[in-house]
């Protein structure tokens, strides 16, 4: 079972995290989403946060499976939201059980691609049992100490994700979250890129409205991906940050999450029938800056201009 941190009322998004972090990372978006009447369940992925790695091997079908059967006991199926792990974790979920979700918002997804096969053989050498061995732990206490200045940085202030991912540092410092950090390393780099099992292969079956949110300074996740994405799902809505990158955004923080709010409130709309907003279906959106915007309107919706791309 995932341990969720919820926020707000209304119609369920599940919101999941990426390598290495953790459900209160979400906690920025999840208010800005309760204001919107979207209830957000932030789960902690297996072997991460509090909830324990699974009983067996760590595959994609484990990391899968408790997130298919977390959106099945809601009843009413909720959006799926992910980010980088998450997001490829998100996809293959809907892809796996379409009827438990509807809609799906992918944020910067970990996607396979063609790689050098030394990369993927040396992946497959990365042992989780040796992370378990290695005693990180007796630095705890300087760990922690160090990424709680890290986190109080003053340019990471309102930018949560961050602070979050400083806080990776001491999470390390725990046998069990090694091992699932380099077993989902594992599992990633093990994601074919090609065959009838490629993710790339099944994605023109992807039943559930989809919307993507790329970072356009993101070094991660190149948001070039954008364009074999329209290719492959045309009707795909794709929000493209200029702002934003995968890690460390600063004052920019606000950008990316409320690209992922306008994402997920447009594949909410579009899910529940209502009538097309411009913009929703088939083009790559361009989110305006709101980073310096004036302090009132914080909370408003992001602003977008649009432009259609021809894949």
């Amino acid at each position: 079972m995932l341990h969720v941190q919820t926020w707000g009322e209304g119609r369920a998004l599940i919101a999941l995290h990426g390598l290495g972090l953790e459900s209160s990372c979400f906690a920025g978006l999840g208010q800005i989403l309760a204001r919107r009447g979207i209830r957000t369940l932030s789960a902690d992925l297996p072997g991460f946060g509090r909830t324990p790695a699974p009983e067996g091997p760590y595959t994609m079908r484990s990391l899968v499976d408790p997130v298919i059967e977390l959106a099945t006991e809601l009843g009413d199926p909720p959006l799926l939201l992910g980010m980088s792990l998450g997001g490829r974790v998100a996809l293959e979920a809907a892809l796996r059980a379409p009827n438990a979700f509807r809609g799906v918002v992918l944020v910067a997804p970990v996607l396979p691609r063609h790689q050098p096969r030394w990369a993927v053989g040396a992946a497959r050498l990365l042992s989780p049992r040796l992370a378990e061995r290695i005693p990180v732990e007796a630095a705890w206490p300087l760990l922690k100490r160090l990424a709680e200045q890290r986190e109080s940085h003053p340019e990471i202030e309102e930018d949560w994700l961050t602070r979050i991912a400083k806080r990776t540092i001491y999470y390390i410092s725990c046998p069990a979250t090694r091992a699932a950090f380099v077993s989902a390393i594992r599992v990633m780099a093990e994601d074919p890129a090609s065959g009838p099992e490629s993710v790339w292969t099944r994605l023109p079956s992807l039943a559930p409205p989809a919307a993507f949110v790329w970072g356009a300074r993101d070094r991660m996740i190149p948001p070039k991906l954008e364009q074999d994405v329209a290719e492959l799902l045309p009707g795909a809505l794709q929000l493209r940050v200029p702002c934003a990158g995968h890690y460390r955004n600063g004052p920019h923080f606000r950008c990316h999450i409320e690209a992922m709010a306008e994402a997920a409130f447009r594949i909410d709309a579009r899910s529940s029938g209502s009538k097309r907003r411009r913009g929703a279906r088939g083009e790559i959106v361009t989110v305006d800056c709101v980073a310096e915007a004036d302090p009132a309107d914080a909370h408003l919706k992001s602003r977008v201009t649009e432009s259609r791309v021809t894949p």
